[in-house]
């Protein structure tokens, strides 16, 4: 009689294809990980371009850009009621957020935007939303944050004067600002040289309001290239807690109070940098290593500086 063998894995040999299967995965994890933020980016990269080509929508239709913001904090009139109304809300007839825009419209000038129509306010537009950040689309006490902000320049964020002459210039050296009204012929060193919209990240900080669409009364809707692309220092708010920032030995920051400062740098969860929309329209990558001084002249519409190639 012939003996038969039961046929099948041994334990070592299990063992051993699960080790391989495991390394197998080890290789293609970082693979489809790159793929993904490759599409992600992608995405981001459209979303930019719809919202440089709604701004020049905007543009023909009004002849110029819309206000960064209406409301000047300090300088607001404490027995009116500042409007705080942000650009965003000025173009979403051009970003297909039309109805949105009907709604809110009687408001306009009679009371601030983050009391206006709730659901309104909360409603996330994912076209302002970069599919990398984690905390994308988030919804805060006033309503909607985003993750594209507006440039407002190279300098401070000085709220009480960024719509006057003072020692920061003729209002801020960017395209948003506090009652703005910059156009096209404005942007004497060429669109395609002079930034127009860059990325933030979202805090998962409830209070935080860095991105606030519907209470522009901080800046927190525009972003300043003072500081480098991903900086680690923090963004500031206009609060006493701001003397004790350890920019201010260097940056000979005005006191707080009435006329202080906020800033927001560009940041982004793209690897090695942040994507922008030009003046032109055009998007594109800024990588974190490019030199300050370069950073500055791009968000600068009108110093004359060559723009070299990074």
């Amino acid at each position: 009689m012939q003996s038969s063998r039961l046929k099948g894995f041994t334990l070592v040999e299990l063992l051993v294809v699960i080790a391989i299967i495991g390394v197998l995965i080890a290789l293609l994890l970082p693979a489809v990980q790159q793929a993904r933020e490759a599409a992600r980016r992608i995405q981001c990269t459209n979303h930019l371009k719809q919202l440089g080509l709604a701004m020049h929508n905007y543009h023909d239709t009004f002849g110029n850009l819309p206000a960064g913001q209406f409301s000047q904090q300090q300088l607001d009139d404490p027995n009116g009621q500042p409007n705080r109304m942000t650009w965003y809300v000025s173009i979403l007839p051009f970003v297909e957020q039309k109805a949105m825009y009907d709604i809110v419209k009687p408001n306009m000038g009679t009371s601030p935007a983050n009391t206006w129509n709730e659901t309104v306010r909360k409603t996330v537009v994912e076209g302002f939303v970069c599919p990398s950040d984690p905390n994308g689309g988030k919804v805060g006490t006033d309503g909607f944050q985003g993750n594209y902000v507006g440039n407002s320049g190279h300098d401070i964020m000085v709220q009480a004067n960024a719509a006057t002459p003072s020692t920061h210039g003729e209002g801020m050296s960017g395209l948003f600002f506090v009652k703005s009204h910059i156009g096209l012929k404005d942007i004497t060193d060429g669109t395609s040289n002079t930034l127009m919209f860059g990325e933030i990240r979202q805090s998962p900080q409830a209070n935080c309001t860095i991105g606030n669409y519907w209470n522009g009364w901080g800046m927190e809707s525009m972003f300043s290239t003072l500081f480098w692309i991903n900086t680690p220092a923090p963004d500031f708010v206009p609060t006493g807690t701001v003397a004790d920032n350890p920019w201010r030995k260097t940056q000979e920051m005005p006191a707080a109070g009435p006329g202080s400062q906020t800033n927001y740098s560009l940041r982004s969860t793209h690897p090695g940098g942040v994507m922008v929309t030009r003046a032109d329209g055009s998007a594109s990558f800024l990588p974190e290593t490019i030199s300050s001084q370069l950073l500055k002249d791009l968000s600068n519409r009108g110093d004359g500086s060559v723009i070299t190639s990074f």
